[in-house]
């Protein structure tokens, strides 16, 4: 009979995957608590719209796209337009945040605001096209949805660290090194994500919304 053999980590077993967990929360962490405000937001949008009635969904379409009785009447250049002129605020928003001594604090809030309005997005549709809505909310929302989201938790990610360094030099007076230009730069590499995003929203919907009948 064979004996039963009993296998225990080692304690360097366990540093290591603590310094592993410890190593992602430092690198990953405050992009990852960006990801989960847009969550949050989108959780709390969808809550929000199925309390509330047309109305109140409808009024938010300057910021979010709501109203897509009217966007099915718009031609390319004109939705691209009416897409990336709201993201490219929220983005503006976030960016010069970046430069305020409390702009860590506020971000989260503007990316969970951001959330909020695509789950408005996802009511609306539910509600006036119902499963045909759900699909289409899938096939052209989310796409453009994810790489927006990537990229304003990206740029968040830098506004945050920024927001930091300027709290430190105006509030706590420390001497610190505050890069603009580095920031600037890393920050037009994610406004071109959020053109893509943009670009992504506009030919999925011109190209899928006659087929749903929306």
């Amino acid at each position: 009979m064979k004996g039963i053999v009993l296998r225990v980590k080692s304690p360097k077993q366990f540093d290591l995957k603590k310094n592993e967990i410890s190593y992602f929360i430092k690198r990953y962490g405050i992009f990852t608590m960006f990801l989960i405000s847009i969550l949050i937001g989108m959780i709390s949008g969808i809550y929000a719209g199925a309390k509330t009635n047309e109305n109140f969904r409808l009024s938010f379409d300057f910021l979010f796209i709501t109203n897509f009785r009217e966007r099915t009447q718009q031609d390319l250049i004109t939705f691209f337009c009416s897409s990336f002129s709201p993201a490219f605020m929220f983005f503006i928003v976030i960016f010069l945040l970046g430069f305020c001594p409390w702009g860590n604090v506020i971000i989260p809030f503007v990316t969970a605001f951001r959330g909020f309005g695509t789950g408005l997005t996802l009511v609306e549709l539910c509600s006036q096209y119902g499963v045909r809505g759900f699909i289409f909310f899938i096939l052209t929302v989310i796409p453009g949805f994810f790489l927006f989201s990537a990229s304003i938790a990206m740029l968040s990610e830098q506004a945050f660290y920024s927001s930091v360094d300027v709290f430190d030099l105006l509030i706590r007076k420390k001497e610190k090194i505050f890069d603009v230009k580095e920031y600037s730069s890393k920050a037009g590499t994610y406004l071109l994500l959020t053109f893509l995003s943009s670009l992504t929203d506009t030919v999925l919907f011109i190209a899928l919304f006659s087929r749903f009948s929306i």
